[in-house]
């Protein structure tokens, strides 16, 4: 399952992507239910058409990461605030920073 090696000293090719965290509302137990499934639907888009390389919730629960190519940050941020959650206040605050992704892609391997 192992593809060609690829060249150590190529150069990366790194894609815009965004480390995004979402932190939830004090409340977000009791605001976050009604909204649950339309919040799914959305990240199950955004990871279907590769807007989104990985999204999930900490384990403590304080806030949601997920990862995102975007055009920027802006972009980046506008993919998030289309979100349930940030439209209902489930997720109070957003911080968005840019990441250097390891990817197959970016390392070279497709």
């Amino acid at each position: 399952m192992s593809g060609p090696t690829p060249d150590a000293g190529a150069p990366l090719r790194f894609e815009p992507t965004y480390l995004v965290t979402a932190v939830f509302a004090a409340d977000a137990a009791v605001r976050r239910e009604p909204h649950r499934a339309a919040h799914l639907a959305h990240v199950r888009a955004l990871l279907a058409d590769g807007a989104a390389l990985v999204a999930g919730a900490r384990a403590d629960l304080t806030a949601s990461v997920l990862v995102l190519r975007a055009a920027d940050a802006a972009a980046a941020r506008a993919l998030v605030a289309q979100d349930p959650y940030w439209r209902h206040g489930v997720w109070t605050t957003l911080d968005v920073v840019d990441f250097l992704a390891a990817t197959s892609h970016t390392l070279g391997r497709t």
